[in-house]
């Protein structure tokens, strides 16, 4: 794709592009924004350099990937709540320090995230992105087919108790209060808030029409329709699947550094390499997709056929999840329509 406002340079054939030519404290154009989001959706994260970010400005990109959130487990700047502070004082491994996507346990995941690093250890703490489009294309059309017929489940108080979190998070509560709190008391309140969703195995992107594989090892729980044994063996040998570094970019953070995901289309992992040193950062959460499969999704390589490039995103992004279902029931019909001999049969006449 080309590009008149921005310069995008890829970082590997699968995924990841540098973007440069832009000032994002200045930038107010639609346009070039509109260029951010084509590029994102082309290589599944994008970075930035030497970006010093004001809040205000911050809050100006993310902005235009629809609603920005307040997170269930992070603080926020002051003043700004959008801007979530994450950070590791580098005594432990995080709890999430396995590839996922974020927040499939939602029945409506969040689209896009936005990272900056401000406090950068000496080194270490790069960050690790893998296509999950491109995880799908190098599938069997065996294991493909298989796949887009079964559904997932997604559930973080599994997760939580699996991993033991929320014993950790009662002591450290406990030892905050000055008062005993149960962990089973906060699973509970958890589990009632927080229950399982489902989500079919392989989704369509919303914007590009790839299909993309849509398990990861932390909160999916199950496969539906099949044996547990079956469904634990499958979800293993596609966490390993994953891992391959044909799917993989790996971004080395300096100051300034900003990173911006497709948390439908890709999945993360933090490295902790950095012990005992600290690590912080600021980042949003945007808009949100329904996970959902169109059979008629675009081929291997992800590019969206000449008829999807007619939709315009911007509107696609800011529309209702019922508005974009209809949308796309609408192209996916028209997809599976032979154009060609519609014309042959036109010209008959």
């Amino acid at each position: 794709m080309k590009y008149r406002h921005i310069q995008v340079d890829p970082m590997t054939p699968t995924i990841g592009g540098m973007i440069s030519g832009v000032d994002l404290n200045n930038t107010r154009s639609e346009d070039v924004y509109e260029e951010i989001k084509q590029a994102l959706w082309q290589h599944g994260v994008v970075f930035f350099r030497k970006q010093a970010l004001k809040p205000e400005a911050y809050i100006r990109l993310g902005a235009n990937f629809g609603e920005m959130e307040q997170h269930e487990f992070f603080p926020h700047i002051e003043g700004h709540p959008q801007i979530q502070l994450i950070s590791n004082q580098g005594h432990e491994a995080p709890e999430t320090d396995r590839w996922h996507t974020d927040v499939t346990f939602r029945k409506k995941p969040n689209m896009v995230s936005i990272l900056r690093i401000t406090d950068l250890p000496p080194s270490g703490g790069d960050t690790m992105w893998m296509h999950a489009g491109a995880a799908y294309d190098a599938l069997n059309p065996g294991m493909q087919q298989m796949l887009e017929g079964l559904q997932a489940d997604h559930d973080l108080p599994w997760h939580f108790r699996r991993t033991n979190i929320n014993e950790r998070l009662a002591q450290r509560a406990s030892a905050k209060s000055g008062m005993m709190v149960q962990a089973s008391a906060q699973e509970c309140k958890m589990i009632e808030n927080t229950p399982t969703v489902t989500h079919p195995a392989v989704i369509t992107h919303p914007y590009n029409g790839r299909k993309i594989l849509f398990v990861n090892s932390i909160w999916t729980k199950r496969l539906l329709g099949m044996h547990m044994d079956l469904s634990e063996s499958v979800l293993n040998m596609l966490y390993e699947w994953v891992k391959k570094p044909e799917f993989m970019v790996r971004f080395r953070w300096e100051k300034d550094s900003l990173a911006m995901w497709d948390n439908c289309a890709t999945q993360h992992y933090a490295v902790f390499d950095y012990a005992p040193h600290y690590r912080a950062g600021q980042r949003m959460t945007c808009g949100s997709f329904v996970p959902t499969l169109n059979p008629g999704a675009a081929a291997a390589g992800g590019q969206p056929s000449v008829m999807r490039q007619l939709l315009d995103t911007t509107r696609m992004q800011a529309a209702s999840p019922r508005e974009q279902q209809a949308v796309e029931a609408i192209f996916s019909a028209l997809e599976n329509v032979d154009l060609n001999a519609v014309a042959n049969a036109a010209q008959r006449r």
